[in-house]
């Protein structure tokens, strides 16, 4: 798999929560990937005309961000998702047309869309109250971190209310870059 990052931080978050199956109806663990603010995107330099010979550049994000439609991960990261869980993995995805890092239900093993976590309201990381929000786990990664990503959105103000791993409340420092909102 080659290795196409559009993003990149200095450290990580996991997201675990659950998620409705659309297959089986059961409540099943789903995990999803943040960036921290300070993270920082790969962006077409604006400054060039000629589209050819256009040389990207890396851009400091202000705001954490929500990763999805995960085309790409290195080995270690691969390895601290799947010690949260098995069930997220790289598949073909038929509704995107190409292969994604996605999750899958832990009991009937079928494929639970992106969209469905990140984009439905209530979806696991779409909660529309502090209380949802609270049933998120979020596990902090102190690692390098790259993707590629094609769906990238800034962290949603639930952040605030999701539970740390180690019983910590809150990830509201996520949110900002140096301290500000």
């Amino acid at each position: 798999m080659p290795n196409n990052s559009n993003v990149r931080s200095q450290n990580y978050c996991i997201l675990r929560a659950l998620q409705r199956c659309t297959h089986c109806t059961k409540p099943t663990p789903v995990l999803g990937v943040i960036v921290p603010a300070g993270h920082e995107t790969l962006e077409a330099d604006a400054e060039v005309s000629d589209r050819l010979s256009a040389a990207d550049v890396w851009e400091i994000a202000p705001a954490g961000a929500l990763l999805f439609f995960v085309e790409y991960v290195p080995f270690t990261v691969q390895n601290r998702l799947y010690e949260l869980s098995q069930h997220y993995r790289f598949d073909h995805c038929e509704q995107a047309g190409q292969s994604l890092w996605m999750n899958h239900c832990s009991f009937c093993g079928k494929q639970i869309a992106d969209f469905e976590v990140y984009c439905e309201p209530e979806g696991a990381f779409s909660p529309i109250s502090p209380e949802k929000a609270a049933s998120i786990q979020l596990h902090e990664v102190q690692e390098p971190f790259e993707a590629q990503a094609a769906g990238y959105s800034y962290a949603p103000d639930f952040l605030g209310y999701v539970q740390r791993s180690g019983g910590a409340a809150g990830a509201r420092t996520l949110l900002r870059h140096n301290g500000k909102k």
